[in-house]
C-alpha cells in the first residue's frame, strides 16, 4: 500500500535498525516521525535525516519479547547511550519540534490534513484507505503535484498557521460572530487556560529547553502567559501561548457551539474596540474599595471607573467580582489543603495512641470556621457572578439564582390544574372553599410532582435540586409557625 502525505503535515518515515555494538539484544525498530511544524529553519528537516542516516541502517523485525533476563545490562546500555543521545543539543530541539505540542496547536497538527480533507470533498464515498499503488497514483494525478520544501511555500504555511491561531483565540474571546470564517478550523476549538494550571513551557535564550511551572496571570492582548517555572533560579517569563502546554488534558468546546453562543451585537464593538479610561499620575494612589488583591494590582490604572464602561468587552463590576472569585477560591483551596494535613496529623497521633492537644484542637476549629466564613462568601459572590452571566450572556439560558426553574414553574402549573379539577363538584361548586387550604395541597401536589420529574429525568444538577429546597421553604413559610415541630 502506497501512502500519499500532505504538504501541510509533511511527514517522512524513517524506519531504521539502530546499530548496537557489543550488544546481544540484536536489531531493534526506531520509527521516527519527521513532521514539519512550520516552527523552525528550513533547513532543520534536512539536518534532522542527515542525522538520523549517520546512525541508523537498514532493519530486521524482531520482537522484544525474546529479550532474556542476562540481557539486562543490554537494556542498561541502551539506555544509557540513549540518554547520552538526548543531551546534545540537536537531538533535544529534535524532540521539542517532535512531540511537544501546545494547546492551540495540537488540533491543528494532529487533526485531518489538507490532503484527508481534499479526499473527503472529491472522492466522499471512498470509504477505504487500503489502495493499490496504481489507485493512489491515479488519485495524487487527479490532485496535481504538490509544492514542498521551498521558500515561498514555507512562508505561504506559517501565514496559514499564524492566521488560524488568531481566529482561534477570537473565538476563544467570543469576538467572531461570523463562523464562515473559521471554515478551516478543527471541530473542537481548546480553552484558554485559566490561573494556576500546571503547565510545561519552552524557553528561549540561555535557558533553552522545556520546564515545568504554572501559570500566574493571563494576557489575552498580546496572547501569552504569565508562568513561574518550579526550577530555582529560572523565576518568572512570559510565554506565547503556542509555547504552552497543559500537563492536564486540557477543556475543548465544540466549534459549532460558538456560533450558537456568540455574543449580542451590541457587544460586538466593545469587544473590538474596549475603551480606555484616563490614566493617573505617577502620585495618584491606584486603590480599588474592599478588595486588597485588585488594590494592590498595577492594571488598575486602565480600568474606568464609570458605572456603564466596559474593559475587553466585560464590565469593569463583572471582573472585579471574577477576581474577588478567583481569590476566595485559592484561599479556600489552601486550607482545605491545610485541614487535610490537620487530619493526617490527627489520624498519626490517633494511630499512635497519643493524645490530641488543646493547641491543635483549637487551630482545627479555627480552620473549620474560617471555611464556613469563605462558604459564605463564595456563595455570595458566585450569586452575583450568575446574575452578570445572565446579563451578558441570556441567550445561553443560564437562568439565575433566584428565578424557580422551567420545572419547578411547570409543577406548579400542573398541580393547581390537578387540585382545581380535583376540588370541582358536578354541579361547578368548589368543594373546599378556604383558599389557604387550596393553595398548600397544591403547593404540596407540585413537591411531589418535581420529586418525580427529578427521579424519572435523570437531568440532576444543583441548580434543580435548589429549586426543591425553594419549595419547600415556601411551604413551611406558609404554614402557621404552632404547626411546625
Amino acid at each position: 500500500m502506497h501512502t500519499f502525505f500532505s504538504p501541510l503535515n509533511m511527514k517522512y518515515w524513517v524506519v531504521a535498525r539502530l546499530k548496537l555494538q557489543d550488544c546481544k539484544v540484536g536489531s531493534v525498530i526506531c520509527l521516527l516521525c519527521l513532521t514539519s511544524k512550520y516552527a523552525f529553519p528550513n533547513n532543520v528537516w534536512i539536518e534532522r535525516i542527515s542525522y538520523i542516516s549517520k546512525h541508523f541502517t537498514r532493519f530486521r523485525l524482531q520482537k522484544f519479547s525474546t529479550v532474556t533476563t542476562p540481557d539486562k545490562k543490554a537494556s542498561q546500555k541502551i539506555g544509557l547511550r540513549l540518554r547520552n543521545l538526548l543531551k546534545l543539543p540537536k537531538a533535544h530541539k529534535w524532540c521539542i519540534y517532535e512531540w511537544f505540542y501546545s494547546n492551540i496547536d495540537r488540533p491543528l497538527f494532529e487533526g485531518d490534513n489538507e490532503f484527508c480533507l481534499c479526499l473527503k470533498e472529491s472522492f466522499p464515498k471512498l470509504k477505504t484507505r487500503k489502495l493499490t499503488r496504481v489507485e493512489w497514483s491515479t488519485i495524487r494525478r487527479l490532485m496535481g503535484k504538490p509544492r514542498r520544501c521551498s521558500s515561498a511555500f514555507f512562508a505561504e504555511e506559517r501565514t496559514a498557521l499564524i492566521q488560524k491561531r488568531q481566529k482561534m483565540r477570537l473565538l476563544q474571546q467570543r469576538k467572531i460572530s461570523d463562523m464562515s470564517q473559521c471554515k478551516d478550523l478543527p471541530e473542537e476549538i481548546p480553552l484558554p487556560l485559566i490561573i494556576g494550571t500546571k503547565v510545561t513551557a519552552r524557553l528561549r535564550g540561555a535557558h533553552d529547553g522545556l520546564f515545568t511551572g504554572q501559570i500566574d496571570a493571563v494576557d489575552t492582548s498580546a496572547a501569552t502567559y504569565r508562568v513561574t517555572f518550579d526550577r530555582n533560579g529560572l523565576g518568572t517569563h512570559t510565554v506565547p501561548d503556542y509555547e504552552v502546554l497543559s500537563n492536564e488534558p486540557n477543556e475543548t468546546m465544540p466549534i459549532s457551539a460558538f456560533a450558537q453562543k456568540h455574543r449580542a451585537a451590541r457587544y460586538l464593538q466593545n469587544l473590538m474596540t474596549p475603551p480606555r479610561g484616563p490614566c493617573p499620575s505617577a502620585t495618584t494612589p491606584i486603590l480599588m474599595d474592599n478588595d486588597p488583591l485588585i488594590s494592590q494590582s498595577t492594571w488598575k490604572s486602565r480600568l474606568p471607573a464609570g458605572e456603564g464602561e466596559t474593559l475587553g468587552g466585560f464590565p469593569v463590576k463583572f471582573l472585579v467580582q471574577v477576581t474577588r472569585l478567583s481569590k476566595i477560591l485559592m484561599i479556600k483551596k489552601e486550607h482545605i489543603k491545610h485541614l487535610k494535613d490537620m487530619n493526617t496529623e490527627a489520624e498519626k497521633l490517633k494511630s499512635y495512641s497519643l493524645p490530641i492537644g488543646l493547641d491543635f484542637q483549637k487551630r482545627y476549629a479555627t480552620t473549620v470556621l474560617e471555611l464556613e466564613q469563605l462558604n459564605k462568601d463564595l456563595n455570595k459572590v458566585l450569586h452575583q457572578v450568575q446574575q452578570f452571566c445572565c446579563e451578558l450572556a441570556p441567550d445561553q439560558g443560564m437562568a439565575p439564582a433566584d428565578r424557580p426553574t422551567e420545572m419547578r414553574q411547570r409543577c406548579e402549573e400542573e398541580a393547581q390544574e390537578l387540585v382545581q379539577h380535583s376540588n370541582t363538584l358536578l354541579d361547578g361548586q368548589q368543594s373546599v372553599t378556604n383558599t389557604s387550604h387550596t393553595q398548600l395541597v397544591s403547593r404540596l401536589t407540585a413537591l411531589l410532582l418535581q420529586i418525580k420529574c427529578l427521579a424519572e429525568g435523570g437531568d440532576l444538577n444543583s441548580f434543580e435540586f435548589k429549586s426543591l429546597n425553594d419549595s419547600l421553604n415556601d411551604i413551611k413559610r406558609s404554614i402557621d409557625q404552632s404547626n411546625l415541630r
